[in-house]
Formats: structure tokens, sequence, C-alpha cells
């Protein structure tokens, strides 16, 4: 299976590594409060030569059922080849671990942290409660990174001798990076910065309303 491309919708933490196949491994534990919810949760594998999509399928929450959904969820394990795009990853309640992708990664979740390491490609993270770090040493000069979180703290570690302009701002938080930056802080609330490192290149934006958002240097 080539997976040029990757998509999966869940409720659980997901593991994303990688190796050097054409193909997509997916371990996957399903958890439940009784065994009739065990059975009625499912996972679904879709593919095709280019595309590999993943979704959790869970009980009905109608009626008497309503909150069910609480009490079950899918950890998955995915491996991958090394330039997969991971074009649509969402997660309700559950972190996400990403690890040496190069084709790119769109991710966002409602409950829980994005953490994404040694990945190189253009990458938009999202997250409404929970915060993201990501550490990058390798960016494109056509390369973008978005980072958002609207109640998390974002961390950043940029490899010294890359080249972006950076962008960040925060409504209820602090701002520290280490390229000596200029931090300007709003009349009333809310603070950002915006400058190059390395001579500029790839688009690098950082938001969050409530949280900190700090830029290491490694």
């Amino acid at each position: 299976i080539l997976a040029a491309r990757s998509a999966l919708v869940s409720s659980g933490d997901v593991s994303i590594e990688i190796w050097e196949r054409n193909e997509v491994r997916v371990y996957a534990v399903k958890s439940a409060s009784s065994p009739e919810l065990l059975d009625e949760l499912e996972v679904r594998v879709d593919n095709d030569k280019n595309q590999v999509r993943i979704d959790t399928h869970y009980p009905s929450t109608n009626g008497s059922d309503y909150g069910h959904r609480r009490f079950t969820k899918v950890e998955y394990t995915l491996t991958v080849p090394r330039t997969a795009m991971l074009e649509e990853i969402e997660l309700v309640n559950g972190n996400l671990m990403v690890v040496g992708i190069e084709g790119g990664i769109d991710a966002e979740t409602v409950n829980g942290n994005i953490v994404v390491r040694d990945c190189a490609g253009s990458a938009i993270l999202g997250t409404v409660n929970g915060g993201i770090e990501a550490h990058v040493d390798r960016l494109s000069f056509d390369d973008k990174l978005d980072m958002e979180s609207v109640n998390g703290q974002l961390d950043l570690y940029l490899a010294s001798s890359l080249g972006a302009d950076l962008s960040a701002d925060t409504v209820n938080g602090s701002l520290k990076n280490d390229f000596g930056i200029e931090v300007r802080k709003g009349k009333y609330v809310g603070s950002d910065f915006h400058g190059s490192v390395g001579g500029g290149g790839a688009r690098v934006s950082l938001e969050t309303v409530n949280g900190s958002i700090n830029v290491h240097s490694w």
C-alpha cells in the first residue's frame, strides 16, 4: 500500500512513526465500559494505491445511549512511509505524537496535546484545549508551519541553522524567543513578535488565546 496520503479521525491517543516501506501498518486497541459497547466500536480502514483512511465509528449516542462515547476509545499506533502526507488527523479526546514524517502534516485536537519530532515539510497544527510542541531541524524556503491553540502553550524548537520568518501572537500569555526578536506589548492586552532568523525563508506562525509561546534555538 503506497501511503502518499493518510487520514485519521479518532478519540484516543495516536502515535505515528515511520519505516522504509511503501506500506501502512495499523495497530488499534479498543476500550469500552461493556462488551456490548466494545462490539459496536469499529475501526474502519479504506485504502487504494495512493491513500489510506482510518475512521473510528462509535456506538450510538441517541436516547438512553447518550454519553456512551465517553466510555469508549481507540488508541492507535501507525507506521507509515517517511514521505507520507498526513492529510487529515482529527482527535476529540486524545494526544497525538508524530515522529519522522517528511510529507507534511495537518492535525487538530479538541482535548489533547500534539508533539511533533524530526519532521519535515509544511505543517498545520491546532488544538482547542491542549499544548503543541514541535521540534524542527529542516524547513525548505517554501514550507509553512502554523501552530495554533485556544487554551494551551506553544513550544517550538528550531535548529539555529534554519532560515525562517517568525510571527507569534498571544492574547493572554507570555512570549519568549531565543533569537533576540523584540516582543511588543499590546496597549491593553496581548503581545506579539515578528522577525526573521537565518536570513528568513519558511513562514512560521504561532498563535494562542490563553497560553504562552516559546521559541527555542538548538
